[in-house]
């Protein structure tokens, strides 16, 4: 009597395993090779490049939207620094945010492909 009960418990924790386990291990979907997720959207901000070693180095304060603090995912020192060196408060970034967060990828700087 006991040795059934005891194989239907393991039969029924086996079972849920089997079904369980396959969610767990897929990759998410939509993911673009740039680590993008497709339900990025798309947004224009105006603002000024800063750098923070503490903050993980360059990101966009933002004069529109006003006040914003951005993180830039895919940073380029070589286009970032000379942005950041002449101290132009008004910069035109064109990228996708990430829902949720304030990350930012860059797709286009003053127009220009990044």
């Amino acid at each position: 009597m006991k040795h059934k009960r005891l194989i239907r418990i393991l039969l029924s924790l086996s079972i849920i395993t089997m079904v369980a386990c396959p969610g767990l291990v897929q990759k998410p979907q939509g993911q673009t090779p740039e680590g993008k997720t497709a339900e990025s959207t798309p947004i224009f901000v105006i603002g000024k490049i800063e750098y923070q070693q503490s903050e993980g180095g360059y990101f966009i304060l933002g004069d529109q939207p006003f006040g914003k603090i951005y993180r830039i995912a895919n940073q380029n020192p070589e286009v970032l620094e000379p942005l950041l060196k002449t101290g132009d408060k008004h910069i035109n970034i064109e990228g996708r945010l990430t829902p949720g967060t304030n990350i930012l990828f860059i797709e286009k700087i003053w127009g220009k492909p990044y």
